[in-house]
């Protein structure tokens, strides 16, 4: 059996990697709509979920290769009759799916509404 480097030596990747897939399938889980689209230099996934008051939530990532390799996230939310989307969060560099994950679930407002939209509704 070859012997491999020990994990704190090992090199670290050239460039972000493309999350595109595993994030896409992780939004779905969440109960977001989510789009994919890879080509071999880029990819972006284009995700939304609607919260419990119509405000809705949109998670863009992209990917791109090549001199200046990126990976980004962005969260922004549009509520109703809101003209303008705010930013929750502008373009992050994320090199991992933990980190596109703690972004998403550490924003203070999408986790409000989260909670909201668990909480049982009172009846009418």
């Amino acid at each position: 059996m070859e012997a491999r480097a020990p994990y704190h030596t090992a090199p670290p990747p050239k460039g972000p990697r493309n999350l595109a897939r595993p994030l896409a399938a992780w939004l779905r889980t969440q109960g977001f709509t989510a789009l994919e689209r890879e080509q071999p230099h880029f990819a972006a996934v284009d995700a939304h979920w609607t919260g419990p008051r119509g405000e809705r939530f949109q998670l863009d990532y992209a990917w791109s290769s090549g001199p200046v390799p990126s990976a980004t996230c962005r969260l922004t939310v549009s509520y109703p009759g809101q003209a303008q989307a705010e930013f929750l969060f502008t373009p992050q560099t994320v090199r991992r799916l933990r980190d596109a994950r703690l972004l998403l679930t550490g924003n203070q407002r999408y986790a409000n509404a989260r909670l909201l939209a668990t909480l049982p509704q009172p009846a009418l």
